[in-house]
Protein backbone atom coordinates (compact mmCIF):
# COMPACT_ATOMS: atom_id res chain seq x y z
CA UNK A 1 0.00 0.00 0.00
CA UNK A 2 1.35 3.40 -0.99
CA UNK A 3 0.86 6.69 0.87
CA UNK A 4 -2.18 8.73 -0.20
CA UNK A 5 -1.55 11.50 -2.71
CA UNK A 6 2.26 11.28 -2.51
CA UNK A 7 2.82 14.16 -4.94
CA UNK A 8 0.98 16.71 -2.81
CA UNK A 9 0.78 15.26 0.67
CA UNK A 10 4.33 14.20 1.34
CA UNK A 11 7.67 15.87 1.03
CA UNK A 12 9.21 15.80 -2.41
CA UNK A 13 12.13 13.38 -2.47
CA UNK A 14 14.28 16.16 -3.96
CA UNK A 15 13.52 18.60 -1.12
CA UNK A 16 16.71 19.25 0.77
CA UNK A 17 16.40 19.93 4.49
CA UNK A 18 19.70 21.05 6.01
CA UNK A 19 20.81 19.66 9.35
CA UNK A 20 21.36 23.18 10.66
CA UNK A 21 19.62 26.51 10.14
CA UNK A 22 19.71 30.17 11.03
CA UNK A 23 18.00 30.97 14.34
CA UNK A 24 17.74 33.56 17.07
CA UNK A 25 17.62 32.14 20.56
CA UNK A 26 17.99 33.06 24.20
CA UNK A 27 21.17 31.70 25.75
CA UNK A 28 21.72 31.62 29.50
CA UNK A 29 24.69 33.72 30.62
CA UNK A 30 26.86 33.22 33.70
CA UNK A 31 25.22 34.60 36.83
CA UNK A 32 27.18 37.35 38.53
CA UNK A 33 26.39 39.56 41.49
CA UNK A 34 25.62 42.39 39.08
CA UNK A 35 23.21 40.43 36.86
CA UNK A 36 21.64 38.71 39.86
CA UNK A 37 20.60 42.13 41.16
CA UNK A 38 18.95 42.88 37.82
CA UNK A 39 16.85 39.72 37.85
CA UNK A 40 16.68 36.61 35.67
CA UNK A 41 16.09 38.48 32.40
CA UNK A 42 19.54 40.03 32.64
CA UNK A 43 21.08 36.56 32.45
CA UNK A 44 19.47 35.76 29.08
CA UNK A 45 21.20 36.92 25.92
CA UNK A 46 19.78 36.92 22.41
CA UNK A 47 22.08 35.09 20.02
CA UNK A 48 21.93 34.85 16.23
CA UNK A 49 23.30 31.48 15.14
CA UNK A 50 23.82 30.20 11.59
CA UNK A 51 24.44 26.64 12.78
CA UNK A 52 21.44 25.91 15.00
CA UNK A 53 20.05 22.34 14.70
CA UNK A 54 17.05 22.11 12.36
CA UNK A 55 14.02 20.75 14.26
CA UNK A 56 12.96 17.18 13.55
CA UNK A 57 9.20 16.70 13.18
CA UNK A 58 7.57 13.81 14.98
CA UNK A 59 4.97 11.58 13.30
CA UNK A 60 2.24 14.07 14.32
CA UNK A 61 3.99 17.30 13.31
CA UNK A 62 4.46 19.44 10.21
CA UNK A 63 7.77 20.96 9.20
CA UNK A 64 7.30 24.56 8.08
CA UNK A 65 9.74 26.77 6.17
CA UNK A 66 9.27 30.13 7.86
CA UNK A 67 8.50 33.08 5.59
CA UNK A 68 7.80 35.58 8.36
CA UNK A 69 7.70 35.53 12.15
CA UNK A 70 6.11 38.41 14.03
CA UNK A 71 5.86 39.81 17.52
CA UNK A 72 4.12 42.61 19.37
CA UNK A 73 5.40 44.65 22.31
CA UNK A 74 3.91 42.26 24.86
CA UNK A 75 4.78 38.84 23.45
CA UNK A 76 8.29 38.43 24.81
CA UNK A 77 7.20 39.50 28.29
CA UNK A 78 4.03 37.39 28.17
CA UNK A 79 5.93 34.26 27.16
CA UNK A 80 6.75 33.73 30.84
CA UNK A 81 3.06 33.62 31.72
CA UNK A 82 2.18 31.54 28.67
CA UNK A 83 4.92 29.02 29.34
CA UNK A 84 7.15 29.85 32.33
CA UNK A 85 8.90 26.47 32.27
CA UNK A 86 10.49 26.76 28.81
CA UNK A 87 14.12 25.70 28.98
CA UNK A 88 17.16 27.16 27.30
CA UNK A 89 18.02 27.62 24.50
CA UNK A 90 14.71 29.15 23.50
CA UNK A 91 13.79 30.44 20.04
CA UNK A 92 11.22 33.28 20.43
CA UNK A 93 8.32 34.38 18.23
CA UNK A 94 5.41 31.98 18.00
CA UNK A 95 3.35 33.96 15.43
CA UNK A 96 4.39 32.86 11.98
CA UNK A 97 3.54 32.34 8.34
CA UNK A 98 5.32 29.80 6.20
CA UNK A 99 5.28 27.01 3.64
CA UNK A 100 4.63 23.37 4.47
CA UNK A 101 7.60 21.24 3.42
CA UNK A 102 6.97 18.15 5.55
CA UNK A 103 3.71 16.52 6.70
CA UNK A 104 2.90 14.18 9.62
CA UNK A 105 3.95 10.64 8.80
CA UNK A 106 0.87 9.26 10.55
CA UNK A 107 -1.35 10.97 7.92
CA UNK A 108 0.39 9.63 4.84
CA UNK A 109 -1.74 6.50 4.81
CA UNK A 110 -5.06 8.24 5.31
CA UNK A 111 -7.36 8.26 2.24
CA UNK A 112 -7.25 12.05 2.00
CA UNK A 113 -3.72 12.51 3.29
CA UNK A 114 -2.90 15.27 5.79
CA UNK A 115 -5.06 18.38 5.99
CA UNK A 116 -2.22 20.66 4.90
CA UNK A 117 -0.19 19.53 1.89
CA UNK A 118 3.37 20.25 0.86
CA UNK A 119 3.65 23.79 -0.61
CA UNK A 120 0.50 24.98 1.21
CA UNK A 121 1.06 28.39 2.79
CA UNK A 122 -0.14 28.46 6.38
CA UNK A 123 -0.12 30.79 9.36
CA UNK A 124 -0.38 29.91 12.99
CA UNK A 125 0.43 30.24 16.65
CA UNK A 126 2.87 27.58 17.79
CA UNK A 127 2.74 26.17 21.31
CA UNK A 128 4.92 28.00 23.81
CA UNK A 129 6.12 24.62 25.05
CA UNK A 130 8.30 24.43 21.92
CA UNK A 131 10.75 26.72 20.18
CA UNK A 132 9.29 29.55 18.14
CA UNK A 133 9.68 30.82 14.60
CA UNK A 134 12.63 33.22 14.74
CA UNK A 135 14.43 30.71 12.55
CA UNK A 136 14.41 29.20 9.07
CA UNK A 137 12.20 26.27 10.13
CA UNK A 138 9.58 25.49 12.77
CA UNK A 139 7.56 22.41 13.67
CA UNK A 140 3.82 22.67 14.31
CA UNK A 141 0.79 20.47 14.82
CA UNK A 142 -2.41 20.57 12.78
CA UNK A 143 -4.39 22.28 15.55
CA UNK A 144 -1.96 25.22 15.50
CA UNK A 145 -2.32 25.99 11.80
CA UNK A 146 -4.74 27.50 9.30
CA UNK A 147 -4.48 28.41 5.63
CA UNK A 148 -3.03 31.88 5.08
CA UNK A 149 -5.70 34.34 3.93
CA UNK A 150 -5.30 34.86 0.21
CA UNK A 151 -5.66 38.63 0.24
CA UNK A 152 -2.75 39.57 2.52
CA UNK A 153 1.02 39.16 2.58
CA UNK A 154 2.91 36.65 4.69
CA UNK A 155 4.17 39.53 6.84
CA UNK A 156 0.66 40.74 7.66
CA UNK A 157 -0.57 37.18 8.21
CA UNK A 158 2.17 36.58 10.77
CA UNK A 159 1.00 39.55 12.88
CA UNK A 160 -2.51 38.15 13.35
CA UNK A 161 -2.56 34.81 15.27
CA UNK A 162 -1.53 35.77 18.82
CA UNK A 163 -3.51 39.02 19.24
CA UNK A 164 -6.54 37.81 17.27
CA UNK A 165 -6.74 34.49 19.12
CA UNK A 166 -6.31 36.30 22.44
CA UNK A 167 -9.22 38.59 21.57
CA UNK A 168 -11.27 35.66 20.19
CA UNK A 169 -10.82 33.61 23.34
CA UNK A 170 -11.59 36.63 25.52
CA UNK A 171 -14.95 37.12 23.82
CA UNK A 172 -16.00 33.58 22.96
CA UNK A 173 -14.21 31.35 25.50
CA UNK A 174 -13.91 33.33 28.73
CA UNK A 175 -16.71 35.74 27.82
CA UNK A 176 -19.08 32.82 27.28
CA UNK A 177 -20.43 34.05 23.94
CA UNK A 178 -21.25 31.34 21.38
CA UNK A 179 -19.77 32.55 18.05
CA UNK A 180 -22.46 30.61 16.15
CA UNK A 181 -25.31 32.20 18.14
CA UNK A 182 -24.29 35.79 18.76
CA UNK A 183 -27.89 36.85 18.20
CA UNK A 184 -28.64 35.40 21.64
CA UNK A 185 -26.82 38.41 23.14
CA UNK A 186 -28.63 41.38 21.53
CA UNK A 187 -27.56 43.77 24.30
CA UNK A 188 -23.92 42.73 24.66
CA UNK A 189 -21.80 45.51 26.15
CA UNK A 190 -17.98 45.45 26.06
CA UNK A 191 -15.23 47.71 27.41
CA UNK A 192 -11.78 47.55 25.78
CA UNK A 193 -8.92 49.43 27.46
CA UNK A 194 -5.79 50.67 25.66
CA UNK A 195 -7.76 49.82 22.56
CA UNK A 196 -5.56 51.68 20.06
CA UNK A 197 -2.19 51.02 21.70
CA UNK A 198 -2.55 47.25 21.94
CA UNK A 199 -2.71 44.65 19.19
CA UNK A 200 -5.11 42.57 21.29
CA UNK A 201 -7.38 45.57 21.81
CA UNK A 202 -7.25 46.42 18.10
CA UNK A 203 -8.21 42.85 17.16
CA UNK A 204 -11.00 42.78 19.76
CA UNK A 205 -12.59 45.88 18.21
CA UNK A 206 -12.45 44.31 14.76
CA UNK A 207 -14.00 41.03 15.91
CA UNK A 208 -16.81 42.84 17.73
CA UNK A 209 -17.66 44.76 14.56
CA UNK A 210 -17.23 41.82 12.15
CA UNK A 211 -20.46 41.28 10.22
CA UNK A 212 -19.61 37.61 9.87
CA UNK A 213 -19.65 37.18 13.65
CA UNK A 214 -22.43 39.57 14.62
CA UNK A 215 -24.78 39.63 11.60
CA UNK A 216 -27.94 40.40 13.57
CA UNK A 217 -26.67 42.36 16.57
CA UNK A 218 -24.34 45.26 17.24
CA UNK A 219 -22.44 45.07 20.55
CA UNK A 220 -22.10 48.33 22.46
CA UNK A 221 -18.39 49.12 22.69
CA UNK A 222 -16.63 51.60 24.93
CA UNK A 223 -12.97 52.06 24.01
CA UNK A 224 -10.36 53.54 26.33
CA UNK A 225 -7.39 55.16 24.61
CA UNK A 226 -4.32 57.02 25.86
CA UNK A 227 -4.31 59.88 23.33
CA UNK A 228 -7.03 62.32 22.20
CA UNK A 229 -5.80 61.92 18.61
CA UNK A 230 -7.01 58.29 18.69
CA UNK A 231 -10.64 59.19 19.26
CA UNK A 232 -11.43 59.97 15.62
CA UNK A 233 -10.02 56.63 14.48
CA UNK A 234 -11.94 54.74 17.15
CA UNK A 235 -15.25 56.38 16.30
CA UNK A 236 -14.95 56.34 12.50
CA UNK A 237 -12.76 53.35 11.64
CA UNK A 238 -13.38 51.05 14.61
CA UNK A 239 -16.98 52.27 14.93
CA UNK A 240 -17.04 52.21 18.72
CA UNK A 241 -19.96 53.81 20.57
CA UNK A 242 -18.09 55.68 23.29
CA UNK A 243 -14.49 56.74 23.94
CA UNK A 244 -12.64 57.50 27.17
CA UNK A 245 -9.27 59.23 26.95
CA UNK A 246 -6.97 58.16 29.79
CA UNK A 247 -3.21 58.63 29.29
CA UNK A 248 -1.03 55.76 30.49
CA UNK A 249 0.00 55.39 33.20
CA UNK A 250 -3.35 56.68 34.42
CA UNK A 251 -3.31 59.72 36.67
CA UNK A 252 -3.95 59.36 40.39
CA UNK A 253 -7.32 61.12 40.21
CA UNK A 254 -8.65 59.06 37.29
CA UNK A 255 -11.72 57.00 38.22
CA UNK A 256 -13.13 54.67 35.59
CA UNK A 257 -16.25 53.94 37.62
CA UNK A 258 -16.92 57.64 38.15
CA UNK A 259 -16.63 58.22 34.39
CA UNK A 260 -19.29 55.57 33.73
CA UNK A 261 -21.59 57.13 36.35
CA UNK A 262 -21.10 60.68 35.04
CA UNK A 263 -21.86 59.58 31.49
CA UNK A 264 -24.90 57.58 32.58
CA UNK A 265 -23.57 54.40 30.97
CA UNK A 266 -24.80 51.01 32.13
CA UNK A 267 -22.17 48.47 33.25
CA UNK A 268 -20.72 46.14 30.64
CA UNK A 269 -20.80 42.37 30.33
CA UNK A 270 -17.15 41.93 29.37
CA UNK A 271 -14.02 43.97 30.04
CA UNK A 272 -11.00 43.25 27.82
CA UNK A 273 -8.14 45.01 29.55
CA UNK A 274 -5.03 45.79 27.53
CA UNK A 275 -3.61 48.41 29.90
CA UNK A 276 -3.09 46.48 33.13
CA UNK A 277 -2.27 47.84 36.57
CA UNK A 278 -4.72 50.32 38.08
CA UNK A 279 -6.89 50.31 34.96
CA UNK A 280 -7.50 46.57 35.37
CA UNK A 281 -8.28 46.99 39.07
CA UNK A 282 -10.70 49.88 38.46
CA UNK A 283 -12.49 47.83 35.81
CA UNK A 284 -13.94 45.68 38.61
CA UNK A 285 -16.10 48.58 39.84
CA UNK A 286 -19.88 47.88 40.01
CA UNK A 287 -20.31 50.97 37.86
CA UNK A 288 -18.12 49.45 35.14
CA UNK A 289 -18.99 45.73 34.98
CA UNK A 290 -22.19 43.86 35.78
CA UNK A 291 -22.55 41.37 38.60
CA UNK A 292 -21.33 37.95 37.37
CA UNK A 293 -19.61 39.74 34.50
CA UNK A 294 -16.16 39.04 33.07
CA UNK A 295 -12.98 41.12 33.54
CA UNK A 296 -10.04 39.85 31.50
CA UNK A 297 -6.52 41.16 31.13
CA UNK A 298 -4.07 40.50 28.31
CA UNK A 299 -1.25 42.31 30.08
CA UNK A 300 -0.14 40.61 33.29
CA UNK A 301 -1.35 37.62 35.28
CA UNK A 302 -0.32 38.98 38.69
CA UNK A 303 -3.21 41.43 39.34
CA UNK A 304 -5.75 38.81 38.26
CA UNK A 305 -4.32 36.33 40.77
CA UNK A 306 -4.39 38.95 43.51
CA UNK A 307 -8.09 39.71 42.99
CA UNK A 308 -9.21 36.10 42.56
CA UNK A 309 -10.81 34.15 45.40
CA UNK A 310 -10.69 30.85 43.53
CA UNK A 311 -11.25 29.53 39.99
CA UNK A 312 -10.71 33.02 38.63
CA UNK A 313 -13.77 34.28 40.52
CA UNK A 314 -13.76 37.35 42.76
CA UNK A 315 -16.34 39.51 44.53
CA UNK A 316 -19.82 39.88 42.97
CA UNK A 317 -19.31 36.64 41.09
CA UNK A 318 -16.97 38.27 38.57
CA UNK A 319 -14.73 36.08 36.44
CA UNK A 320 -11.41 37.90 36.70
CA UNK A 321 -8.37 36.41 35.04
CA UNK A 322 -5.44 36.67 32.69
CA UNK A 323 -6.13 35.51 29.12
CA UNK A 324 -3.75 32.56 28.71
CA UNK A 325 -4.04 32.28 24.95
CA UNK A 326 -3.75 28.82 23.45
CA UNK A 327 -3.19 27.76 19.84
CA UNK A 328 -6.47 27.06 18.04
CA UNK A 329 -6.28 26.25 14.35
CA UNK A 330 -10.07 26.00 13.98
CA UNK A 331 -10.65 29.49 15.39
CA UNK A 332 -7.72 30.84 13.40
CA UNK A 333 -9.30 29.44 10.24
CA UNK A 334 -12.47 31.41 11.02
CA UNK A 335 -10.38 34.51 11.65
CA UNK A 336 -8.71 33.92 8.29
CA UNK A 337 -12.13 33.99 6.62
CA UNK A 338 -12.85 37.30 8.34
CA UNK A 339 -9.57 38.63 6.94
CA UNK A 340 -10.64 37.61 3.43
CA UNK A 341 -13.97 39.35 4.08
CA UNK A 342 -12.03 42.53 4.98
CA UNK A 343 -13.41 42.51 8.54
CA UNK A 344 -10.05 41.81 10.21
CA UNK A 345 -6.54 42.90 9.30
CA UNK A 346 -3.11 42.83 10.88
CA UNK A 347 -0.74 45.68 11.57
CA UNK A 348 2.89 45.88 10.46
CA UNK A 349 5.20 48.42 12.06
CA UNK A 350 8.51 47.31 10.57
CA UNK A 351 10.10 44.38 8.74
CA UNK A 352 13.70 43.26 9.09
CA UNK A 353 15.68 40.28 7.89
CA UNK A 354 16.30 37.47 10.35
CA UNK A 355 19.98 38.45 10.44
CA UNK A 356 19.02 41.72 12.14
CA UNK A 357 16.20 40.25 14.22
CA UNK A 358 18.20 39.82 17.43
CA UNK A 359 18.81 43.56 17.61
CA UNK A 360 15.13 44.30 17.00
CA UNK A 361 14.01 41.84 19.66
CA UNK A 362 16.55 43.15 22.14
CA UNK A 363 15.05 46.61 21.71
CA UNK A 364 11.58 45.14 22.41
CA UNK A 365 10.15 47.01 19.45
CA UNK A 366 7.15 45.82 17.43
CA UNK A 367 8.01 44.37 14.07
CA UNK A 368 8.47 41.28 11.99
CA UNK A 369 11.56 39.15 11.42
CA UNK A 370 11.53 37.75 7.91
CA UNK A 371 13.14 34.39 7.30
CA UNK A 372 12.51 34.16 3.58
CA UNK A 373 10.57 35.32 0.57
CA UNK A 374 7.34 37.20 1.13
CA UNK A 375 4.28 36.00 -0.81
Amino acid sequence: MKPAKPASATMDEQTFIPNTMRAIYYAAQPITEETLADGLEANNKLVFDTDFPTPKASTTQYLIKVQTAAFSHDELRLSRDLNPSQSMPQIPLHNFCGTVIGTPAEDHWNPNGPRFKVDDIVFGLASYSRDGAAADYIIATEDELAFKPKNITAAEAATIPLPALTAWQAIFTYGGIDPTRTGSWPDLRVLVTNSKGSQVGYQALQLLRAQGLFPDTRPWICAVCSCPDHEKFLRTEAQVDEVIVAPLPIEADFDLGATFREKGWSPVDIVIDCAGGDTFRQAHSPSVVKENGTVLTAVDSSPARELSIGNGRCKRGLLSRFIAVRPDGEALGKIGKLVEAHSVKGQIESIVDLVNGAELLAENAAGAAGGGEER
